[in-house]
């Protein structure tokens, strides 16, 4: 089997068949460009969890915030402690996969699908406040605007700084999304963690601007990519690193990656734009009569609510592999939003499989709400080519 960048990053997110997983896995153990890899991806996902799953800030501190945005402040901020590696797949980040945790029991895991006829009603209410006189955006063309801020020498390496953030009216979209976001959800209860408040903007730091690259020398040869090439060339440097962080604008970030000078790196190619982001979206689940709910256009069944051993299990699950996807779904009951312990996902006879494990339920409520955080968007586009010199 040789290196394929797109099967390791659904080995990751856990969408390979069985015997597809089996080869993948038997290419990891004799592979080090593809284990060093898939322990980055797995690393990612780590923290990207840990970082949502964080105590959330106070609505007491959400107008600071909301006014740092709206300020439009120029300013560099000190970047997020948080790194991200834009990878092939943390840029990627992280689908909504937690494939790495597997605390979930196998009985439920291996449940039947129910098969349920009827719709739920989604909750429409916040998403008219939002809509209401707004153009509805299209995140099927690009979204992002990207930049490159430097070049600059450290030591044998170039470090090539770029920019990605909202073009102006997606960012107007997230800066209301978040605002009313934090506005309705004043407080978040975490699995394992204390009732806090925590002065941390974790909620700020969720929503995120990321782009697939390939970095070019001045002969049109590939040096690095992130993503696979249209004539699928092999790159010069199979290995590199990427670390970024946040600004004062909501979703605006500022990636630094490195390549060894005598590499003559000439252009820096956009391939595909991704982003993390706010949505409003709920829906109700009677859970005496599990149902069907659309999110996306995409249909997501409620297979299962079980508990086991002072947790609860919900099993979600839709067919095939949504282009636009949740990293992971909270719920919400008794005016609370609650965030999931763990997670996990499978890509079984083309369907997605999604179990998610909240802990301190003794019993199945007889209501609760269905909520996405994040959402993940993306766009593959024709190469936009930028110019490092």
């Amino acid at each position: 089997m040789k290196c394929n960048a797109y099967l390791l990053e659904d080995y990751v997110e856990g969408f390979l068949e069985e015997i597809e997983r089996n080869k993948m896995e038997a290419h990891l153990h004799s592979c080090k460009n593809c284990q060093l890899e898939y322990e980055q991806l797995l690393n990612e996902q780590k923290t990207l969890i840990a970082q949502l799953n964080k105590p959330r800030m106070a609505n007491s501190q959400a107008d600071a915030i909301m006014q740092r945005i709206q300020t439009n402040v120029k300013h560099k901020k000190s970047w997020h402690t948080l790194k991200m590696s834009v990878i092939s797949a943390a840029v990627i980040m992280l689908s909504f996969v937690l494939y790495s945790w597997n605390r979930t029991p196998n009985e439920l895991a291996q449940q039947p699908f129910d098969e349920p006829t009827q719709l739920i009603e989604t909750n429409s209410n916040v998403l008219e406040e939002h809509l209401e006189g707004e153009q509805v955006l299209d995140y099927n063309e690009p979204f992002l605007d990207v930049s490159i801020d430097k070049v600059e020498e450290n030591g044998e390496n170039y470090d090539i700084i770029y920019r990605v953030k909202f073009k102006e009216n997606y960012q107007q979209e997230q800066n209301n999304l978040y605002k009313q976001f934090l506005n309705k959800y004043q407080n978040v209860e975490v699995a394992n963690e204390p009732k806090i408040e925590s002065t941390q903007d974790d909620f700020f730091g969720t929503v995120r601007s990321m782009v697939k690259f390939a970095i070019r020398d001045d002969k049109d040869q590939l040096i690095l990519t992130t993503w696979k090439t249209k004539d699928d060339e092999q790159p010069l440097i199979p290995k590199y690193s990427t670390s970024g962080g946040g600004t004062e604008t909501l979703g605006e970030m500022i990636y630094t990656t490195s390549v060894p000078k005598y590499t003559n790196p000439s252009t820096f190619e956009v391939l595909r734009m991704e982003a993390y982001v706010f949505d409003l979206f709920e829906t109700d689940v009677n859970t005496s009569q599990l149902q069907t709910f659309q999110y996306n256009d995409v249909t997501y069944a409620i297979d299962s609510v079980e508990i086991d051993k002072g947790s609860m299990y919900v099993k979600i699950s839709t067919e095939g592999k949504p282009e636009t996807v949740p990293i992971y779904w909270y719920i919400e009951h008794n005016n609370r939003l609650i965030g999931l312990n763990s997670g996990d996902h499978k890509y079984i006879k083309g369907r997605s499989t999604y179990i998610y494990e909240f802990e301190n339920f003794e019993q199945i409520p007889s209501n609760l709400k269905l909520v996405p955080a994040p959402v993940k968007k993306f766009k593959q586009i024709d190469p936009i080519v930028l110019d490092l010199h």
